[in-house]
């Protein structure tokens, strides 16, 4: 089921969207459903600082390996 959604921009940035959506091949709505989903897959700013604060806990603690490059990962 769909449902209408009215919202008020600016005009330029009306323009931008419309701009951004065609460059994507999109409708505007498409397009804007489309930031939605990828702006889910974002890290907040609150999981980021936890991440830093576990990853210092965990360096500090000795929990970590210096790496002499990136095929040590591996």
């Amino acid at each position: 089921m769909r449902a209408v959604l009215s919202i008020s921009l600016p005009i330029e940035k009306k323009k931008e969207i419309e701009e951004r959506a065609k460059k994507m091949n999109q409708s505007t709505s498409a397009y804007i459903i489309r930031v939605l989903e990828l702006e889910k897959s974002l890290i907040s700013e609150d999981e980021l600082l936890r991440m830093a604060k576990k990853a210092e806990k965990d360096y500090k603690a000795g929990k970590t390996k210096k790496l002499g490059s990136l095929t040590d990962l591996m």
